[in-house]
């Protein structure tokens, strides 16, 4: 299966822009109505000791109840949008380790290899030259 069988260049690049966008857009609201929730938790005890009851309560509290779900969602939304290029970096920063780590061990690898497979040959000809040997006594 190619990749022109797996995706459609224009459909997905409309998709992660809309990913992209929309998660940001969602994150951002969801961090507005946090802060208004907090803000409004955080002024409410420093105006509590002055005698109107109202000012002691947390008005805008429930803000904080809706910016938590939309700071989820804004996140997961543009953690998708966003992944392609993340695994784009991540491949590109440790391709070229890989391909280090992998023609050093085959460099230093290959005398071990090579005793090994040589000891197995001399062990192949002791084998058959004893069983040669029993087979004439």
């Amino acid at each position: 299966m190619n990749e022109q069988q797996l995706q459609d260049p224009n459909e997905q690049a409309r998709i992660r822009n809309f990913l992209r966008i929309g998660g940001l857009s969602i994150l951002s609201l969801g961090l507005v109505f946090t802060a208004i929730g907090l803000i409004s938790f955080f002024s409410a005890f420093a105006s509590f000791g002055s005698g109107n009851p109202s000012d002691g309560f947390p008005r805008y509290f429930w803000c904080v109840f809706v910016g938590f779900p939309l700071i989820a969602v804004g996140g997961w939304l543009s953690s998708l949008g966003f992944l392609g290029a993340f695994q784009r970096y991540i491949a590109g920063e440790s391709a070229p380790v890989a391909k280090d780590v992998v023609n050093y061990m085959g460099e230093n690898a290959a005398p071990g290899v090579k005793a090994f497979a040589k000891s197995v040959t001399e062990g192949i000809y002791e084998a058959k030259a004893e069983h040669d040997q029993q087979v004439k006594d």
